[in-house]
């Protein structure tokens, strides 16, 4: 395994593997490894710093991880060919060689958590190529006596003039040598990495580096989940307290419900018919301030046989001062069902109240009050199904004397 020394701290470890590889990959008959010394040296921006993230700088920093050299060829797609050599403490050695995107597995491969960042910068590495080797005379070897004659032009010593002659081929046979068959893409293998020593020391320390990044990571989240599962806990004691309160809360209404509907189903089969108790003309007059709505109050009053039109209502505190009057040796009413209503209303004469006047004259409609449980005069919907359940007993009773 021969050394090739491109300059000081930068070398070839297998120069002879990599003129074998790099002239399969560009299926050119490559003399001598010593055409890629020729062209780093002499061409401009042979030389690419590469980091973990495939960040690329034509200058070494503390980061630069592999050194990439253009070896002058590209393979039959047009791709340059890379010599990448490991950075080991200053010193760049190595024999792994292939395309950009060859390469750039090989970092995927050794640093996996930097993928989506080699993904990225693989675009910019290839346009900072393209516009790095604009200004060189020669881009790329398309033939290697060409390009040895052409650093003659430029170097006119001794040295260079006994190197090209010692490696230039001239055939001078009378016949032709046969054109040999074209490699065929899939004949095109690029041979696998073979790392040194120092390389495979280097890469398991980023390995170990990578996977002692991971177990933090990794114990973070075991963290968070206890954190979580502690706080979760807390939260659903309260969350099944609040729901145990709702269920006790939907037990509640629906017994409330079912008495309802008790009440309703009792009221049916009674056969209450509080329309026909009422008369030809007879209407039921709700006199003053009511906790429900006239709609409310006429789906009540349809339980107990009534029609909408069977009532009429003041339910205004303000105006049933005055309409307390008009109710006087009126025969339109047949009863009253009485809610808050002021104590000083017009036509009252001697009397205390309104209610009272009712009650006690004969002339007056049957008075019934709407109280509640606690007392308090106030049209509620029981104290108003109550008041309609004593309205349609008083017109019973009246209708059989």
């Amino acid at each position: 395994m021969s050394e090739l020394v491109i300059e000081n701290g930068v070398v070839i470890d297998d120069a002879e593997a990599v003129l074998e590889g790099i002239s399969k990959l560009s299926g050119k008959n490559i003399s001598s490894a010593e055409t890629f010394k020729k062209f780093i040296t002499n061409e401009k921006a042979t030389k690419f710093y590469i980091d973990s993230k495939c960040t690329c700088k034509m200058q070494p920093d503390r980061d630069t991880v592999y050194l990439w050299l253009d070896s002058g060829f590209v393979d039959y797609y047009g791709n340059p060919i890379m010599i990448s050599l490991l950075n080991s403490y200053g010193e760049y050695r190595g024999h792994y060689f292939g395309s950009f995107h060859t390469l750039s597995n090989a970092i995927r491969g050794f640093f996996p958590r930097n993928i989506k960042d080699i993904n990225r910068n693989l675009g910019g590495l290839r346009n900072k190529y393209e516009y790095k080797i604009a200004d060189r005379k020669v881009k790329h070897i398309e033939d290697e006596n060409e390009f040895f004659l052409s650093l003659c032009n430029e170097e006119e010593s001794f040295g260079t003039m006994s190197f090209v002659l010692e490696n230039i081929k001239v055939d001078f046979a009378e016949e032709e040598q046969k054109i040999e068959d074209e490699i065929t893409e899939e004949e095109v293998i690029e041979p696998a990495y073979d790392m040194n020593f120092r390389e495979k020391e280097i890469t398991i320390g980023l390995l170990l580096e990578t996977i002692d990044g991971i177990q933090d990571y990794i114990d973070e989240l075991f963290e968070e989940i206890e954190k979580f599962n502690s706080e979760d806990k807390v939260r659903m004691a309260e969350l099944e307290a609040k729901n145990e309160e709702y269920k006790a809360a939907l037990v509640r209404m629906r017994n409330f419900v079912e008495d309802e509907s008790a009440q309703e189903d009792e009221t049916e089969e009674q056969g209450i018919g509080g329309h026909s108790l009422l008369g030809r003309n007879g209407k039921i007059l709700v006199l003053g301030a009511s906790a429900l709505d006239q709609n409310t109050m006429n789906g009540i009053a349809k339980l107990y046989g009534f029609h909408k039109k069977d009532f009429e209502y003041e339910t205004d505190y303000t105006k049933v001062v005055n309409f307390a009057g008009r109710i006087s040796n009126s025969e339109r009413y047949v009863a009253i069902i009485f809610g808050a209503c002021p104590h000083k209303v017009a036509g009252l004469v001697d009397w205390s109240s309104i209610i009272e006047k009712c009650r006690q004259c004969e002339d007056m409609p049957c008075a019934f009050d709407a109280r509640s449980h606690s007392g308090e005069l106030k049209v509620t919907k029981e104290s108003f199904k109550t008041a309609l359940w004593n309205v349609c007993n008083e017109l019973k009773l009246k209708k059989v004397c």
